[in-house]
């Protein structure tokens, strides 16, 4: 029994925080399989506990049999026609034994009656090549997919024979197989046999999305949730997977230039974040404590209305100030969004990101104003294009991009709708884990949203000509897409 001591920990402890989802793609391979299987065979209790006497007794006669089950003559006859029939009984001279087969069936431990038959299996399956464990078959939008990092396969060699070890990989995750097709028997109703045939069907990229959590409670820091995969199938399945995923995970790395982004943000912003609350890393606990508290959130005045934020677009946090918080703004001059994203090669490469993004841009009217970072040199202006842009394949998450030549910190982001809120993080390094934990605010304060909004004008009139679009509505020109954004920002032409 737990002290009291204990009960109140239990009691007080703090869920981790969800700061982000990340994406990555795992090249799968999908199989026809027909194999064999022993399935147990269901028989009366009458008949079983008939089987289970003549094994006790052997030479017992039908008579004795009905007497002690207490039957009728007739009744009797009908029990010794479906002992006979089921192969495990063997009369002779009105004296019942078992056959070989009955032996066989009769459990040395539990002495109880284990009647199987052969039954055979043709399916499909796909496992992933490098853990070799099952995975589902998911159709991502390819215009999703193109952004998504793929992980390497570790075992080469061992990829390249998938085809000769699948038998084995189905056997031992025969029990997940069934219970993805809905099988609620015992376990060991159906036992695996032998794999007679295996057929490849298909290659693809299987998606697996990792949330990446704050834990609040010492050790306190972040770490990948790797738990709905190290619980799935049999134990330890999935742990080369797993460990692949955790090798990518930690090399991401927030850009180097952290505090120049906070000292940016501070010339232009009344030393916000200073003044809420955070002056440094140590201040990330209690920050992330008040980002979850429902009044502890809020920015005092002057910057309100506003919210403190930790984390990135895709974590929680971020994700329901901006499809939440700005919902309750109300109206305001119709313009786009302006979204100047990090110099950090981890940012928009999950498929959490692209829902949160289609869904503001479904919610801003005006579209969304992507602000490419060294868009304007060819070399970037094809990469951008290439994982962002439109296409006759792909469609694009943000309705215009427009490439700028800034020298802004690589780790602030800075997302804006003129004259109704202003959105700010800079992607900090984590002590403990050394990821990526952005640190910012929303807030719908005059002074700082006219404030960020020119900042972002600013780097916006870098773009020498419409030649900087690098794509707009499939409606527009470049040079209607160009005078769209300045009208917007306020930028005067001449």
């Amino acid at each position: 029994m737990p002290s009291s001591h204990d009960t109140s920990s239990q009691a007080t402890s703090l869920s981790p925080i969800e700061v982000d989802e990340v994406s990555f793609l795992v090249r799968a391979q999908k199989f026809r399989i027909s194999a064999t299987a022993m399935k147990r065979s269901a028989i009366s209790l009458a008949t079983e506990y008939a089987i289970r006497l003549i094994h006790l007794v052997p030479d017992i006669g039908p008579e004795a049999i009905g007497d002690y089950f207490g039957f009728e003559e007739v009744e009797t006859r009908v029990l010794l026609q479906d002992i006979l029939e089921t192969g495990l009984v063997l009369e002779n001279s009105g004296r019942l034994t078992l056959s070989a087969r009955g032996y066989e069936a009769i459990s040395p431990v539990s002495e109880e009656l284990e009647i199987f038959a052969r039954e055979e299996i043709r399916t499909s399956q796909s496992f992933d090549l490098i853990a070799l464990a099952p995975v589902e078959e998911v159709s991502l939008d390819p215009s999703i997919a193109r952004r998504i990092a793929e992980i390497g396969i570790p075992d080469r060699e061992r990829a390249a024979n998938a085809a000769s070890q699948i038998g084995r990989a189905f056997e031992d995750h025969f029990l997940e197989w069934r219970q993805r097709y809905g099988a609620r028997s015992r376990a060991d109703d159906l036992m695996f046999e032998a794999a007679d045939d295996i057929q490849q069907i298909k290659v693809f990229a299987a998606p697996f999305h990792i949330s990446i959590q704050y834990h609040q409670e010492d050790p306190a820091g972040l770490e990948p949730d790797f738990g709905p995969l190290q619980t799935k199938g049999r134990p330890g399945s999935r742990k080369p997977l797993i460990e692949a995923l955790s090798a990518r995970i930690s090399s991401m790395r927030a850009p180097p230039d952290a505090e120049t982004a906070f000292r940016w943000l501070r010339e232009l912003d009344g030393d916000l974040l200073s003044r809420s609350g955070f002056n440094e890393m140590s201040d990330v606990r209690p920050w992330m404590a008040r980002c979850l508290d429902d009044m502890g959130k809020r920015l005092a005045h002057p910057f309100d209305p506003g919210l403190r934020l930790a984390g990135s677009i895709s974590g929680k946090i971020v994700r329901s100030a901006l499809m939440d918080w700005t919902k309750l703004q109300g109206p305001s001059e119709p313009t786009p969004v302006f979204w100047i994203p990090p110099g950090a090669d981890y940012w928009g490469r999950s498929l959490a990101f692209a829902t949160v993004v289609r869904e503001l841009n479904a919610q801003e009217g005006d579209g969304i104003v992507l602000l490419a970072r060294n868009g304007n040199e060819p070399r970037e202006a094809s990469w951008w294009r290439k994982s962002f842009g439109r296409s006759e394949k792909h469609t694009s998450l943000f309705d215009r991009c427009l490439g700028i030549s800034s020298d802004l910190p690589k780790s602030l982001e800075i997302v804006v709708k003129p004259n109704s809120w202003a959105l700010a993080l800079v992607h900090t390094t984590e002590t403990r884990s050394g990821l990526p934990l952005p640190i910012g605010y929303i807030t719908a304060d005059d002074v700082v949203v006219q404030t960020l909004t020119r900042a972002v004008a600013d780097v916006a009139s870098t773009a020498p000509s419409s030649k900087a679009i690098l794509w707009a509505r499939q409606d527009e020109t470049h040079d209607a897409a160009l005078s769209a954004i300045d009208t917007s920002l306020g930028i005067e032409t001449v």
